[in-house]
């Protein structure tokens, strides 16, 4: 079965309209796991999930060159990298967790579509929000920094 990551950052269900301030900015995103081409740290609390791009444009760039992938940037906490990578692996590749397909990464929506509060998920304990997004050219998505503390 095919396996999913999500992320949102948005704290209420009515603002996951798919725009954070812009079109190319996204409230939520859906990533076929099989599309992840790298996960790497970038700084001592990010970390950035690298997969195909969603859609692939040419002329992304100054000199015309087509982007190659698209990135979901975690905020983890310090040098934990490797614990969340670790984990989101074991999950990708288990056939006992995650029979539906759907990981729920990041969600920190704490209102609901009946206006109750409810808890943020988080895959991992040391997972504290999401702090970027980026797709074909200059997007910078899921904006809305989601640290918890």
């Amino acid at each position: 079965m095919d396996k999913f990551l999500y992320f949102r950052t948005v704290a209420d269900v009515d603002n996951d309209d798919g725009a954070a301030g812009a079109a190319t900015q996204l409230t939520s995103v859906c990533v076929p796991a099989k599309n992840i081409m790298a996960m790497a740290p970038a700084t001592a609390t990010t970390l950035i999930i690298r997969y195909k791009p969603m859609k692939n444009v040419g002329g992304a760039g100054a000199s015309g060159e087509e982007v190659l992938t698209d990135t979901v940037t975690l905020t983890v906490t310090s040098h934990k990298h490797k614990d969340v990578v670790d984990a989101l692996v074991a999950a990708i590749n288990s056939n006992k967790l995650y029979t539906d397909g759907f990981i729920d990464v990041v969600d920190t929506v704490t209102t609901n579509l009946a206006n109750a509060t409810v808890s943020a998920i988080f895959f991992h304990p040391d997972i504290t929000g999401v702090s970027g997004y980026t797709s074909d050219t200059n997007a910078t998505g899921l904006a809305v920094a989601a640290a918890i503390s």
